[in-house]
């Protein structure tokens, strides 16, 4: 089976070319790597193209955004599994090879991700996986082996949290093509709604190792641009929260995503003493949810007590708990 790997970049010719030889550095060699540059006006392309790999196909496009350049990158695709990579990721070098072997294993799975190596500065965190707050419940205890994930059992998952990063998944070209690809409307949370529609029917299959490193990096939309990123998210689950009717257990799950959400969404502000804004945002999700949690928290951001001239942050503040 032929893997076509897809790296959409834009401005990062410090990341990308690591990124690159990365998947060229893999022990699986059946594999070819289309690198998506999406409009960049730095010295990416010249880099790239220093390169000498026959495997490596560099897409120059206009700037369109992430969800069009990956788009963009699995149509030039040849081959029958598409694996993604962000280009301020890397692979260890073994990572193809346990994904193609388990797809090739279990031919009713339709998707395959791993465990990731996160980064953030010097922080270095061994199992981004165990980090998680719904999904860490559903791991192996003895790590290394490999889980059949059925498709309600994901979407459950993903109702509440998004443990999938597109540098960890690999699936198959079918279905990619049968949920119709990244939405292009969405440039943030892209990947989300994509999970979110591949997993109404798709099963999956997890493999408890860290197979890819995932770098929070300074140009990172978590850091760069996190009011949209949040805002996004909650549209993301209100919307699937509107296709619900009668499935209790689904609406419980989404109210759990949202309530979440919100707290990260109205700590964003409140670590910003920006208490105006934070205390919106709280009131916002409690008219959403109807959780009392949220319209505690937006009294106990409004009430001048509880903040100080030495402003704390919500981590400190006992009132402003993050659980």
């Amino acid at each position: 089976m032929t893997v076509s790997v897809v790296i959409p970049t834009y401005n990062r010719a410090g990341t990308v070319i690591d990124a690159v030889r990365s998947v060229l550095a893999q022990r699986f060699e059946d594999l070819e790597l289309i690198v998506v540059d999406d409009g960049s006006t730095d010295d990416t392309a010249a880099r790239l193209a220093s390169i000498p790999d026959v495997r490596l196909h560099v897409v120059l496009g206009p700037h369109a955004g992430v969800s069009a350049a990956r788009n963009l990158g699995v149509r030039r695709a040849t081959g029958s599994l598409i694996s993604f990579l962000d280009s301020d990721d890397v692979w260890h070098p073994d990572k193809l090879a346990h994904e193609v072997a388990v797809l090739a294993e279990h031919p009713e799975v339709d998707a395959v991700f791993s465990d990731l190596e996160k980064r953030h500065g010097d922080r270095v965190f061994p199992s981004f996986m165990r980090q998680t707050a719904v999904f860490s419940r559903r791991l192996p205890t003895t790590p290394g082996g490999v889980v059949i994930i059925e498709p309600r059992e994901l979407r459950l998952c993903l109702l509440q949290e998004v443990p999938i990063k597109p540098s960890a998944l690999t699936l198959r070209r079918a279905a990619f093509d049968r949920v119709g690809g990244f939405d292009e409307a969405w440039s943030s949370s892209e990947d989300w709604e994509l999970l979110l529609r591949l997993a109404r029917t798709h099963r999956f299959a997890y493999i408890d190792r860290p197979l890819a490193v995932l770098h929070i990096s300074p140009d990172s939309l978590h850091l760069m641009d996190q009011t949209r990123g949040e805002a996004a998210m909650i549209r993301l689950l209100s919307r699937e929260r509107a296709s619900l009717t009668d499935d209790a257990e689904a609406l419980g799950a989404v109210k759990q995503g949202l309530v979440t959400r919100v707290k990260h969404f109205g700590w964003h502000y409140v670590d910003r003493h920006q208490r105006g804004r934070a205390c919106r945002v709280f009131l916002d999700g409690f008219v959403l949810t109807g959780a009392p949690g949220l319209l505690a928290r937006a009294l106990a951001v409004w009430l001048p007590w509880s903040w100080h001239s030495s402003p704390m942050s919500a981590s400190e503040d006992p009132l402003l708990v993050r659980s």
